[in-house]
């Protein structure tokens, strides 16, 4: 009876071990300055405490000029995901702003992951409001946000970005407009005989909109102008037809320039100001996110030609690929529906290897190993523009 009742807790606890609640606590001095500033900071000193609690650790990068900090910057690195933050009190006893919280994590780890880098296009971000761009007349932002959110992604581990096209994707008129599937879907096949990407990213900058902060002392009320960088990203799959990611990214900084006058984008002045490090900051945030989703993806690979001795795919060196890797081989099937066609990935009973024989920069040749494939049967059922995955589905 005692091994049966072991054999369960054992095989509750992985269960249990994939999100768990951490505290963290700070304390900060207020000496009646603005109460929101001293209490972000607090919120922020306690959810860093509370992650170091999960085998997270904090990089720190500190700035000094002639021997004075002039400014301090900390990233919290962790293979948990945040997933839901709870105030449990804060109070000011002493002249110091205390905060206790609780912090939901969520583990990143629980995925297989494998050494390939995944291909991805970028279209445009158009602005949804454009009469937001008239303060410094930025109307050229939605191109300079775009070029640097490439950028950014080229620096992801798990990403290679083929190409920053210079099509817009999606331009809703309000902020409550959906995507359409046939569309989306519509648009990525007039793109096929362009490009090889298996991913889409495109989006639109939400709200760019001028605001004055209005921060209050003693005696006095101070206004500071700031401004919004709001951007709604989506990531298509082009081979499963399905959005693998849709969210909401906002940042905000202090407006120094004159609205009255137009603000030179391609100015690095601008990318060194307030407002420029948020937008900068932003797109670090997503393209992070866009990471870790598909660092979280089986690379699939799509047959874009085949022969008597070959099978061809659309990877190469440059996405990690190397000779003696092995494929396996997922049949694209069409299934009708009322109105529509789904395409879906059926793996065959008996699975398909195939090894990569000789590999160049963007593309792959694979062959049937001759011990698994002796008539070669099954390399000819590899149809044109069927897909090959490193793992089992």
């Amino acid at each position: 009876m005692k091994q049966i009742l072991c054999a369960i807790l054992m095989l509750c606890l992985p269960s249990m071990s994939y999100a768990q609640w951490y505290l963290g606590q700070a304390s900060i001095p207020y000496d009646g300055d603005d109460y929101n500033d001293v209490r972000k900071l607090a919120i922020e000193q306690a959810i860093e405490n509370a992650s170091l609690q999960a085998s997270s650790y904090i990089s720190i990068e500190n700035t000094v000029r002639d021997g004075i900090l002039t400014s301090s910057k900390s990233n919290i690195v962790s293979k948990q995901q945040i997933s839901e933050i709870v105030i449990l009190n804060e109070t000011i006893t002493a002249g110091k702003l205390t905060v206790n919280l609780k912090v939901n994590l969520h583990s990143k780890s629980n995925c297989i992951k494998d050494a390939y880098s995944k291909q991805l296009i970028i279209a445009q971000f158009p602005l949804m409001t454009p009469e937001q761009a008239a303060p410094g007349d930025i109307y050229t932002l939605p191109f300079h946000v775009a070029s640097r959110f490439k950028n950014e992604l080229s620096n992801q581990p798990s990403v290679f970005v083929e190409e920053l096209i210079p099509q817009m994707v999606f331009k809703p008129v309000t902020s409550f407009d959906s995507i359409n599937l046939k569309t989306i879907q519509s648009i990525s096949h007039r793109l096929n005989s362009q490009f090889q990407s298996q991913y889409l990213v495109f989006g639109y900058i939400r709200d760019i909109g001028l605001y004055n902060e209005i921060k209050s002392a003693l005696l006095t009320n101070t206004i500071y102008p700031k401004r919004n960088f709001t951007i709604k990203v989506f990531m298509y799959d082009r081979i499963s037809d399905s959005i693998l990611l849709e969210d909401e990214y906002h940042g905000e900084g202090g407006w120094s320039f004159d609205s009255y006058s137009k603000v030179d984008l391609s100015n690095s002045l601008f990318w060194r100001s307030e407002y420029g490090k948020a937008i900068v900051d932003t797109l670090f945030k997503v393209s992070q996110d866009i990471n870790q989703t598909l660092s979280c993806e089986a690379t699939k690979a799509t047959v874009i030609n085949r022969d008597d001795e070959f099978i061809t795919i659309n990877i190469g060196t440059m996405h990690g690929v190397k000779k003696g890797d092995i494929f396996q081989h997922i049949k694209l099937k069409n299934i009708p529906l009322r109105n529509t066609v789904m395409s879906t990935l059926m793996p065959p009973d008996e699975p398909t290897l195939l090894e990569v024989i000789q590999v160049s920069n963007k593309i792959s040749l694979l062959k049937a190993p001759e011990n698994e494939d002796v008539n070669g049967i099954n390399q000819h059922q590899v149809d044109l523009y069927d897909v090959v995955t490193t793992t089992s589905f």
